[in-house]
Formats: C-alpha cells, sequence, structure tokens
C-alpha cells in the first residue's frame, strides 16, 4: 500500500457513492486512500434529500492539509457542486504539483436522479477540469451534457469522446452507451484509437455508485502502473463483479459491494 490517492467527492451517509465507495476501492485494490469533503448529501437507496456544499475554502484547506503532509500520487475528482469549488480545486492541483495523475468523473446528477453540479459548475468543469485530466469518466448521459452530442451508439460515443479531448483531457472512458441493447458497451479513446469494450448487461438492481466505483478502481490502478487499457478492462470486470453480490440493502437501488476479491 505505497500509492497515496486524493479523492474530492461528496460525503453520501448511505456509503454507496461519493468519497465512502472511493476509499473502499483505495482500500480493496491497495492503495492508500484520503479524502477532501465538497458537500455532504444526505440521501439513501431511494433518493438524494439534500446537497450541502461545503465553503470552497474549506475544501481547499482539506487539500492543503493532505498535500502538506503525505505524497499523493494520483487524484479522483467527483462531485464538484459548483463554480467555486471548481475553481478552488483547478487552482490548487497544479499549485500543489497534485496534475501528475488525475481521473475526472464529471457527476452531474446523482444515481436517482438529482443534480450535483449547476450550471455555471458544469461551464467551469469544462474550462478548467478538462485541461488537468489524464483521464476523464463520463457516462453516455453526462457526455452529452458536457459535449451536446447525444451518446446513443458507439459512433456517437466516438464524436463526444474527440469533443472531450479537444477539450483538453489526455485520454477519455465513455461509459453505459446504448443501455438498452443490453449490452454494458464502454469506449476508450487515448487521444489516438478507439478501443470498445463489450459484455452483456447484467440484471442487477445493485448499481447505486457505479460510476464512482469505476473511476476510483481505475485511479487505483493507473497509480500502481497498469497500462491504461488493462486498468480500463480490469475496472469494467471488476464492477461486473460487483454488482452481484447476494446482501440485499436499502429499499431503492441497491449499492456494490466494493470489497468483492478480484
Amino acid at each position: 500500500m505505497n500509492r497515496t490517492v486524493l479523492s474530492i467527492s461528496h460525503f453520501d451517509p448511505s456509503g454507496a457513492t461519493g468519497l465512502a465507495a472511493d476509499l473502499k476501492c483505495f482500500q480493496t485494490f491497495r492503495c492508500y486512500g484520503t479524502a477532501a469533503v465538497t458537500a455532504v448529501a444526505p440521501g439513501n437507496t431511494s433518493s438524494l434529500q439534500g446537497l450541502h456544499p461545503v465553503p470552497m475554502e474549506i475544501v481547499g484547506q482539506q487539500i492543503e492539509a493532505v498535500a502538506s503532509d503525505m505524497p499523493v500520487h494520483a487524484v479522483k475528482i467527483g462531485t464538484l457542486v459548483n463554480a467555486a469549488t471548481v475553481q478552488i480545486v483547478a487552482s490548487l492541483l497544479p499549485a500543489l504539483s497534485l496534475t501528475g495523475l488525475v481521473v475526472a468523473d464529471p457527476v452531474l446528477r446523482a444515481s436517482t436522479g438529482e443534480p450535483l453540479l449547476d450550471g455555471p459548475g458544469l461551464a467551469a468543469f469544462k474550462k478548467e477540469i478538462l485541461p488537468l485530466a489524464t483521464v476523464v469518466t463520463p457516462s453516455a448521459r453526462d457526455a452529452e451534457a458536457l459535449t451536446g452530442v447525444p451518446v446513443t451508439d458507439a459512433g456517437s460515443a466516438r464524436e463526444a469522446a474527440r469533443i472531450l479531448e479537444s477539450l483538453g483531457a489526455r485520454q477519455v472512458v465513455l461509459t453505459s452507451i446504448a443501455p438498452e441493447a443490453g449490452r454494458a458497451l464502454d469506449l476508450w479513446y487515448d487521444g489516438t484509437t478507439f478501443h470498445l469494450f463489450d459484455a452483456p448487461r447484467i440484471p442487477t438492481r445493485n448499481r447505486l455508485g457505479i460510476g464512482s466505483t469505476f473511476s476510483a478502481i481505475l485511479a487505483a490502478l493507473l497509480v500502481k502502473g497498469s497500462p491504461a487499457g488493462e486498468a480500463v478492462d480490469r475496472a469494467k470486470k471488476y464492477v461486473a463483479k460487483a454488482v452481484q453480490h447476494p446482501f440485499v440493502l436499502g429499499k431503492g437501488l441497491g449499492p456494490l459491494n466494493h470489497t468483492v476479491p478480484m
């Protein structure tokens, strides 16, 4: 456990998404997880019942506290809530030399549908965070919000990925393409070549926090030296295992098992 990852995201008391999910994933993949809370999001498996942003100064203080005391080998960005938080994160990462490996998961809405990033925040994310991203990992729905391209198949996913790369992201992993087709399709664009990852879609209610889990595992694998294509493949396979656990929790979308052995 000689790699440290800093997750910058919201706190979800159900433990299914955000920082709680990220920290469990880092532990499972033998990285040391640290965290900066951007918002407290009271919610459960059925709904998000509030979103309370942490003042930008306190978000910055958390990042500085970690970076001043220990090496941070990778940063995973999740929920940023608003433009002020986007801007403090975007200014501190280069100032503190935390841009070596940045996995940015544009969390625009909760799995239960509620918004997690406002309009000015979305514009700031495109301008300030994408140029810092080693990898950006939007869902098809979030990629459409970022690019204006409705992502409905592999062709439109390629178009959206090109736009995201042109906005500054060095690599793009676009997830959940055409879920109605009964396939789990993800597209990785390394800036030169497109790679499609195809698997059967698993019927399960345990899908709360899939995006957080996928991007956290990707960050952990990359920081430990896995090649990007291998990391995407392993993260995808891990999520497929994590949704297939037998225990039932909550009345809504079930959480993943973040400690399932790989």
